[in-house]
């Protein structure tokens, strides 16, 4: 038990050393050797627990996956018997994620734009929340829920579009609310697309 808390500690100093320097200097300034000095372990553990560079990128946005507890909220979301319930669900699971760490966030996407080894990592976990947000149009869809002219390519395109975290985040701060909060303007937004009834996420 004690080795097992030991290991996770060690795992959580390199997490938070490894975050703080992508935030602060972007991929190409994120070091390995500066993160387990920081960590307080040598460079030996961190290649041996991660790899290599890309390997620690991976580990850092799986990290903010597992923060955020994204991938049990979109279950319980999509598994709600009420296909507006699960769509709702699934909005504001994306909304709260985007709010877990949004500066780290603000960096991957700003980096992905430049940086091929950043790009594939965000390009992975955006094709999740699509598949996410197309399950939950495809139960809409179920029920003749869709309104013309969006069938379910369109309307996931749609809704995927306006959860995005740029333009999540540009509204967070526009409007200078947390990222959660904006399931209560999004959801009547997407009510365009389809019937969603009546009933908060």
């Amino acid at each position: 038990m004690e080795r097992a808390a030991g290991i996770e500690r060690t795992r959580r100093a390199i997490m938070d050393a490894a975050r703080r320097h992508l935030v602060e200097a972007g991929y190409h300034g994120l070091s390995m050797e500066r993160v387990a000095a920081e960590a307080g372990v040598t460079r030996v553990t961190v290649y041996r627990r991660f790899g290599s560079k890309p390997g620690l990128l991976e580990a850092v946005a799986d990290d903010l996956a597992g923060r955020s507890e994204v991938v049990p909220q979109m279950r319980e979301a999509l598994d709600r018997p009420d296909a507006p319930d699960a769509f709702r669900g699934t909005v504001t699971g994306i909304c709260r994620f985007w709010g877990t760490d949004p500066d780290l966030l603000r960096r991957l996407v700003s980096l992905a734009e430049v940086d091929p080894e950043v790009r594939d990592v965000i390009a992975g976990r955006e094709r999740w929340r699509l598949a996410q947000v197309t399950a939950a149009v495809e139960r809409l869809d179920g029920e003749g829920r869709l309104r013309p002219p969006f069938g379910v390519r369109e309307a996931s395109a749609a809704a995927a579009a306006v959860t995005s975290f740029p333009s999540c985040d540009a509204m967070a701060a526009d409007l200078g609310r947390p990222h959660a909060d904006l399931p209560a303007l999004l959801i009547p937004l997407l009510a365009s697309i389809a019937d969603l009834g009546a009933g908060t996420a």
